[in-house]
C-alpha cells in the first residue's frame, strides 16, 4: 500500500511525465528526483502546507500541480479585503520543479469590477523590490487573475496570444502559478504584467509635472476607456460619452497638472471632430491625422474576433499617445468573458452568439467602418492572418495550452467546485474540463468561419 506522505507525490510525478514536453528534459528530471527524494524520506519531513513566506519555521507547501507555485502570507495572516488599501505580505515564488526563484516582501490589494465579487478573488500585487517573475522582465507591479467565470482558464492566455500574432506594440505577458495565500491552496491564477508605462511594457516618456513645454506636453499618456470612472481623472467627450480616464500620469486634477489636463482633453476633443467631420477620410487633416491607424486594425480584428464583451469602447479598453505621435490602440485587456462566454445582449448585440458583427458598433469604429479605405485595411490584415497560419495557428494554442492545464486544472475544481454549475455570464455549462475547452473552440471555430465568410467579400 502506498504510504499516506507519498501519495501525492506519486500524483504529482505523473503529472510531471505528462507535462515532458512543456518543460526542459534538465529540469524535468530534477524534478522527478526531487518528487522521489521527497517521498523517501518519510512522513515527518513532509510540507505542511503553510506556505514558505520567508519566515523561519514554516515549511512549504506541498505542490499541488506541476505549474509553478507563489505563496504569499500577509504580516499576520491579515485578509486580503480591500481593492484600496494594500496589505503586506512575504512571498517565495517556486519553479515547477520545486526551485526558489523569488523570496521577498509584497504589498497585495484586490482588483476588479465583477470578478471582485466572486469567491475566487483578483489581486493586484506590488513587489517591494523590482524582479523578473518566471521570466517575465523586471517591474514591481504585477496581476492576479483568477478567470473564475472563464472555466477553460485559458481565454485571457488566448486573446493575449492574438495580439502577438497582430503584433500590436505591447501585450502583457503572463504565466500560470499555483497560489497560496496564508498556507492555503487558491488553485491556478494567471500571473500577469500590470499595464503600465516602463520601458518593456507601455514604452513611452514618463510625462512630469513640469513638463508643459511643446516638445513635452505631447506625451506619454496612458488612457484606459472605463464607463465606470475608476481612475481619478476622468474625461467624458460631450460629442460621443466615451469616458476616458488617465491611467498615467494619475495626477491630472493636482494643482501643477493644469496644462497636460488640458492638452489631452483637447486632444481628444480633436480626435472626435475630426472623425466625425465631413472630410474624416482625409489624411491629412481626417481621423488618420490623430491615430495610429494600423494600431486601430489590429485591435479590432482581436476583440472582433472574440467578440470581447466591454471592448466597444465600454470598459478595459487602453489606449496611448506617445510624445509627439498620436493616439494608439492597445494594450488588450480583459478576456474572461469574451469567446462565447456570455449569456446575455446588450446595446451592442449578442456577445454570446459567433456570428454577427459586436466591436464595429462602437462609437468610433462604426464610423471608421464608413470609410471605404480602414474597411479595406481591415480585410487586408485578415487575409494577410490567414494566408501566414496564424489564423489556425490559435486553434493549435488552444489545445497546446488546454493540454498543458488538463491535469493540473483538477486541483483547481476541487477547491472552486464549479464545473457542473452556472457561474454569472456562462453561456454554457459541460460539467467538464475538457467540455469546457471543446465549447470554446466550436464556438471559436464558428465566429471564425463567419468572419472568413463576411471579409473574404
Amino acid at each position: 500500500m502506498t504510504p499516506p506522505h507519498c501519495r501525492g507525490s506519486i500524483r504529482l510525478l505523473g503529472m510531471s511525465l505528462n507535462y515532458a514536453r512543456f518543460i526542459s528534459p534538465y529540469i524535468h528530471i530534477v524534478f522527478i528526483l526531487a518528487v522521489l527524494a521527497g517521498c523517501s524520506g518519510g512522513g515527518d519531513n513532509q510540507s505542511g502546507g503553510t506556505g514558505n513566506s520567508g519566515t523561519q519555521g514554516q515549511s512549504t507547501p506541498a505542490p499541488a500541480s506541476a505549474l509553478p507555485v507563489l505563496s504569499v502570507a500577509t504580516d499576520n495572516g491579515a485578509e486580503i479585503s480591500s481593492k484600496e488599501d494594500y496589505a503586506s505580505a512575504k512571498y517565495t515564488m517556486k519553479s515547477d520543479a520545486g526551485q526558489i526563484i523569488n523570496d521577498s516582501t509584497l504589498d497585495i490589494r484586490g482588483r476588479g469590477n465583477s470578478t471582485w465579487e466572486m469567491p475566487k478573488k483578483p489581486y493586484r500585487v506590488r513587489l517591494t523590490d523590482s524582479a523578473p517573475l518566471m521570466g517575465m522582465p523586471a517591474n514591481r507591479h504585477w496581476v492576479l487573475l483568477a478567470n473564475y467565470s472563464d472555466k477553460t482558464l485559458i481565454r485571457n492566455d488566448v486573446a493575449f496570444e492574438m495580439s502577438r500574432r497582430l503584433g500590436l506594440a505591447y501585450t502583457p505577458r503572463s504565466t500560470f502559478v499555483e497560489l497560496w495565500v496564508n498556507g492555503t491552496d487558491r488553485g491556478i491564477y494567471q500571473l500577469t504584467e500590470h499595464i503600465r508605462i516602463a520601458d518593456e511594457r507601455v514604452n513611452i516618456p514618463q510625462l512630469d509635472e513640469g513638463d508643459t513645454a511643446p516638445d513635452k506636453i505631447t506625451g506619454g499618456y496612458l488612457i484606459e476607456i472605463d464607463a465606470r470612472r475608476g481612475e481619478d481623472f476622468c474625461y467624458e467627450s460631450p460629442k460621443t460619452g466615451v469616458v476616458f480616464c488617465l491611467s498615467d500620469p494619475e495626477d491630472l486634477l493636482e494643482p501643477g497638472w493644469e496644462n497636460q489636463r488640458a492638452y489631452i482633453e483637447a486632444y481628444i476633443n480633436q480626435t472626435e471632430d475630426a472623425l466625425f467631420s465631413d472630410h474624416f477620410t482625409d489624411p491629412a487633416t481626417g481621423y488618420a491625422a490623430y491615430i495610429d491607424v494600423d494600431s486601430a486594425v489590429n485591435y479590432y480584428l482581436v476583440n472582433e474576433w472574440v467578440k470581447n464583451v466591454d471592448s466597444p469602447q465600454f470598459s478595459s479598453v487602453y489606449l496611448y499617445k506617445k510624445r509627439d505621435g498620436k493616439l494608439t490602440f492597445g494594450p488588450v485587456w480583459d478576456f474572461d468573458l469574451a469567446i462565447g462566454n456570455v449569456d446575455y445582449t446588450n446595446n451592442f448585440g449578442d456577445p454570446g452568439d459567433p456570428a454577427g458583427w459586436y466591436v464595429r458598433k462602437a462609437p468610433w469604429f462604426a464610423r471608421l467602418f464608413q470609410d471605404p479605405a480602414f474597411e479595406a485595411k481591415v480585410k487586408a490584415r485578415w487575409a494577410q492572418l490567414e494566408a501566414s497560419g496564424a489564423v489556425e495557428g490559435i486553434f493549435t494554442y488552444i489545445d497546446n495550452r488546454a493540454s498543458r492545464l488538463s491535469g493540473v486544472q483538477t486541483n483547481n475544481f476541487q477547491i472552486w467546485d464549479i464545473l457542473n454549475t452556472k457561474v454569472w455570464p456562462n453561456r454554457v455549462v459541460t460539467g467538464s474540463y475538457e467540455g469546457e475547452v471543446n465549447a470554446m473552440k466550436t464556438w471559436l471555430r464558428t465566429r471564425t468561419n463567419w468572419i472568413d465568410s463576411q471579409l473574404s467579400q
